[in-house]
């Protein structure tokens, strides 16, 4: 991977939950770091889903391995959040994580 790939500034959040005025579990998510990233979007698509449009797009965010990434966290990026979908360290050799990913959009 080169650096000059990496020229998107990314979020990595982990899930936590915090209580809310009535004590009720409410659901946050945690800043775990912030690295630099590749992002490449690959796909998308609208469907209907409760009587509602909606859009996905698909893609791939490359970055630096890390050995602590979760698929249950998600990205954060330019206002915009991503669920991981699976997380590939690229040759296993330890350099870089390919991480799948998809965002909703309304």
């Amino acid at each position: 991977m080169k650096s000059g790939d990496l020229r998107h500034r990314i979020t990595l959040q982990s899930p936590s939950h915090s209580r809310d005025e009535y004590q009720q579990m409410v659901p946050t998510w945690t800043d775990e770091a912030t690295v630099w990233a590749a992002i490449e979007w690959g796909s998308g698509r609208r469907y209907v889903e409760a009587s509602q449009l909606n859009a996905e797009i698909k893609g791939v965010v490359r970055i630096r391995y890390r050995s602590d990434v979760q698929p249950t966290w998600r990205i954060s990026y330019d206002g915009r959040y991503f669920q991981i979908l699976s997380i590939a360290n690229v040759m296993e050799r330890g350099r870089e994580l390919q991480l799948n990913c998809k965002e909703f959009q309304d």
